[in-house]
């Protein structure tokens, strides 16, 4: 693959929308009425789903679609730069729910195909998205809240993968995810044993970025939502995102010089140069 090849690809990956089958009522666009499993509401610059399906919030086929299309009210409003997902201050979300046990209708797509599917899209989503965790976070909710790119924790918080235990095994992406979190000897221990770890021990092993009262969970995802949203430059978000997530499937040295031809390109532009003068004035007016 050549360099154009390359680049092109990179862009394109960082602006694709994700879509899953276009139904006959398919819109253009949702409003917080049309979200079944999720509610819906704007911070400043964050947008907030909040997973409400008590007792367990079960990542359902319908939570996922929700999910999905939060993602695109997030993309096709530019004051949006950030995304946070939470649940209650009780549970995350308990597991995929029933209907993952069950096969789909002919012609329909499995529920972790569409799991794998809005997953993979959040890894590679153009802003930032934080999952803020509350009580339980397990089975096919702990593999929702992997593929955020933060995870900030309650006091409450516990983690598991408890698949094996009940004879199936992780389905929506949690053999590969926490492995690549936790490293390898710990998610083995972890899924094999299905034992739950709590919050103290998720920040030990770097499954969570921070632990805080669970009171503050929510609060403190927004805020470094807020964060994010004011210091980093949407074209390199999009792209370092866009990058990280491919980046999986390619070989360490494919990675690095895909890596640099990336960097090549946005280094370049007109939005780059302005941004890092950007910087550089805020930082001259600490000092």
């Amino acid at each position: 693959m050549n360099r154009r090849d390359v680049l092109k690809g990179t862009v394109a990956a960082a602006a694709a929308a994700f879509a899953i089958k276009a139904t006959a009522d398919e819109k253009t666009s949702d409003t917080p009425s049309d979200f079944k499993n999720i509610e819906i509401s704007k911070d400043g610059a964050v947008l907030l789903l909040r997973i409400n399906i008590p007792p367990r919030n079960e990542v359902s086929m319908t939570t996922l679609l929700d999910i999905n299309k939060g993602l695109d009210m997030a993309a096709r409003d530019s004051s949006i730069g950030a995304v946070v997902i939470t649940g209650s201050d009780k549970v995350f979300s308990a597991g995929a729910g029933g209907g993952s046990f069950q096969g789909p209708a002919e012609g329909e797509d499995t529920q972790s195909y569409v799991a794998r599917e809005v997953f993979k899209r959040i890894e590679g989503f153009a802003k930032p998205v934080i999952a803020a965790v509350a009580g339980v976070s397990s089975n096919g909710g702990n593999e929702l809240a992997l593929s955020c790119d933060i995870r900030i924790a309650g006091e409450s918080a516990t983690f598991s993968q408890m698949e094996l235990l009940v004879g199936v095994i992780p389905g929506f992406g949690g053999m590969q995810r926490l492995q690549r979190h936790i490293g390898l000897g710990r998610a083995m221990e972890m899924m094999m044993t299905g034992r739950t770890v709590d919050a103290k021990e998720a920040l030990t092993m770097g499954l969570v970025t921070s632990v805080v009262p669970d009171a503050e969970v929510v609060a403190k995802g927004i805020a470094m939502g807020k964060q994010l949203a004011e210091n980093l430059n949407k074209q390199s978000i999009a792209v370092f995102k866009t990058r990280m997530a491919v980046s999986y499937d390619e070989p360490f040295g494919v990675a690095l010089r895909n890596d640099q031809l990336a960097f090549d390109h946005i280094v370049g532009t007109d939005e780059a140069k302005a941004a890092i003068q950007r910087f550089i004035k805020k930082q001259s007016a600490k000092k």
